[in-house]
């Protein structure tokens, strides 16, 4: 086996320097240099011990669900939660409202052809000291989103 090994090396170690002999001095004589050495890699590899075997994969079927309605079920929530955290924001930048003292909820509903429709908003202030905010808070959601909002003081 080593003898076959070495005889094969030999043999490709010939046709190797032949051919860079040939082979005119340019960028390609890398590129040849390159292939030598994948050849000779690939007889050395050869006479490794693995198992020549390919492994017997499971013949059972598959099952493929369809998730795309849970995945849109997923982005329609996903996108409302980052929709209620905007009016959330707008709320402290713009009349200093504290984040812990808002909770903004936002309801929809699944349109004709699964298009998702937002209803409203409802915003929830936590203490009398927002009442001063309330109209403006209010225009301010139903002019970003288009829908309607509702603005209530909770203590």
């Amino acid at each position: 086996m080593i003898r076959q090994l070495f005889s094969q090396l030999a043999a490709l170690a010939a046709v190797c320097t032949v051919t860079l002999m040939i082979c005119p001095e340019t960028e390609m004589k890398k590129y040849v240099r390159f292939a030598c050495v994948l050849c000779a890699v690939s007889v050395v590899v050869s006479f490794l011990p693995f198992s020549k075997d390919l492994p017997v994969l499971d013949k059972s079927a598959a099952d493929v669900a369809d998730m795309t309605d849970k995945a849109a079920e997923m982005i329609v929530k996903e996108t409302v939660s980052r929709l209620e955290e905007a009016v959330t924001e707008l709320a402290y930048r713009r009349h200093g409202i504290d984040k812990d003292d808002i909770t903004a909820v936002i309801s929809y509903r699944r349109g004709d052809g699964g298009i998702t429709e937002l209803d409203g908003v409802n915003v929830t202030l936590k203490g009398l000291k927002y009442a001063v905010y309330t109209v403006s808070l209010k225009n301010e959601v139903k002019e970003l989103f288009d829908i309607p909002c509702e603005v209530v003081i909770s203590e």
